[in-house]
């Protein structure tokens, strides 16, 4: 009799599971006009920097989804307006439910990930959020999932995904090893970016301004479209690092390797880089001790322009520029020749 039903429990199981193995996959399909026109409101919002007008972005979005769910672009997007509005919530009261904006993000990616396996963006973003949303629930084995699954993204696209992992990493304990991985990383990604092992010693990296390039997997090293300030974004995260590890020499390096840029003058945030520069001794205590509620001096990551920083085109005509030009130092910022 026992083994009677344990036979029956086989064969269920394995029907179950035979079942499961052969659902057929989803077969990604082409943005309808409904996703393009959502995808330029995307942009709009994002480039915009109007945080305000995610919830109405994803409402968006959402009505194309549900017509569409097999286009991998559309299940993007509320990735990344979900990871943005849990990114950058210290521009909000606390509130306990802003951790589920870290599981649709998450969700979102697995399943554009799903239709588009190839495509590294997604799934670094997917990596990233799954490990965020180990960390909120305790999950320890998926934390360890995430991490693995973001080494699989870095060796899909390292010039892009080091990136990600790094920052994902980055307002960690400075003691702590996923800190002291995620600042290699920075390293790691700038010798992907400029071909060579980079200096550790503070050198100046102006020589490898004529690498740039706006094709190849390189292109995610400067500017775009996409990122118009993505430069100066990752060097004033860089330079955080840096200064959180009490590496001011290095800090400063970085933090000057930003005005480098063209559009540095243009930059929405740039300011918040000048008072860095200006207040550098004070930052390894300023960034790994803020005080409760700071929404500049922490961390690029726990910041109020974590997304902002590389994202935003210009200051929003909608919310203002959080941060506006003011005294640094003992003068005035200008914007002249910091190119």
């Amino acid at each position: 009799m026992r083994f009677a039903v344990l036979l029956v429990a086989l064969l269920i199981s394995g029907c179950s599971w035979l079942a499961v193995a052969t659902a057929p996959a989803k077969v990604p399909q082409t943005s309808s006009a409904e996703g393009q026109a959502a995808a330029a409101q995307f942009w709009d919002v994002l480039h915009g920097g109007r945080y305000e007008q995610i919830d109405a972005a994803l409402e968006t979005h959402m009505r194309v989804l549900v017509k569409a769910p097999n286009d991998a672009l559309t299940l993007a997007h509320p990735g990344w307006l979900n990871g943005w509005k849990f990114s950058e919530r210290a521009r909000l009261p606390p509130a306990a439910r802003i951790v589920e904006h870290a599981t649709q993000a998450r969700r979102y990616f697995d399943e554009a990930v799903l239709l588009a396996p190839d495509e590294a963006r997604y799934l670094g973003f997917a990596a990233a959020f799954m490990m965020v949303e180990a960390c909120i629930l305790k999950n320890e084995k998926q934390l360890r999932q995430g991490y693995f699954r973001m080494k699989d993204a870095v060796s899909l696209w390292p010039e892009f995904n080091l990136f990600t992992s790094g920052y994902s990493m980055s307002s960690n304990a400075t003691d702590s090893d996923a800190f002291r991985e995620g600042l290699a990383q920075q390293w790691e990604t700038l010798d992907r970016c400029f071909g060579e092992r980079v200096s550790r010693q503070a050198t100046d990296l102006s020589k490898y301004l004529a690498l740039e390039t706006q094709t190849g997997v390189k292109r995610v090293c400067w500017n775009s479209w996409i990122a118009p300030h993505n430069f100066e974004g990752f060097f004033l995260n860089f330079g955080d690092m840096l200064a959180r590890a009490n590496d001011l020499p290095n800090a400063r390096t970085m933090y000057q390797t930003a005005r480098l840029s063209r559009t540095y003058p243009a930059w929405p945030y740039r300011e918040v880089l000048e008072r860095r520069l200006a207040q550098l001794d004070a930052l390894p205590q300023r960034l790994n001790q803020p005080a409760v509620g700071e929404r500049e001096w922490v961390s690029m990551l726990s910041s109020s322009f974590s997304c902002m920083g590389c994202h935003q085109r210009a200051a929003s005509p909608v919310s203002h520029n959080p941060f506006p030009i003011e005294a640094v130092g003992e003068g005035k910022f200008e914007t002249a020749a910091r190119r």
